[in-house]
């Protein structure tokens, strides 16, 4: 179930996207490559469906292995 937790201003949403695409920019200089569970909580957070700290839900519950990261 979505959720629309964020009205966003268009420069608002830029920015996001801005953000997410740096970290995937930054992630793929140094080998790295995120799942597509990670793309999508990512995508999500963008167009305000998840708060922050949902979209970090969502990518530790499907890689435990960033719990306490």
């Amino acid at each position: 179930m979505t959720i629309k937790t964020a009205q966003l201003s268009e420069s608002e949403r830029a920015r996001w996207q801005q953000m997410v695409d740096e970290v995937r920019t930054s992630g793929a200089l140094e080998g790295g490559h995120a799942s597509n569970v990670t793309h999508a909580a990512q995508d999500s957070w963008v167009r305000g469906e998840f708060t922050f700290e949902q979209m970090g839900d969502a990518i530790r519950r499907t890689h435990p292995s960033t719990v306490g990261l």
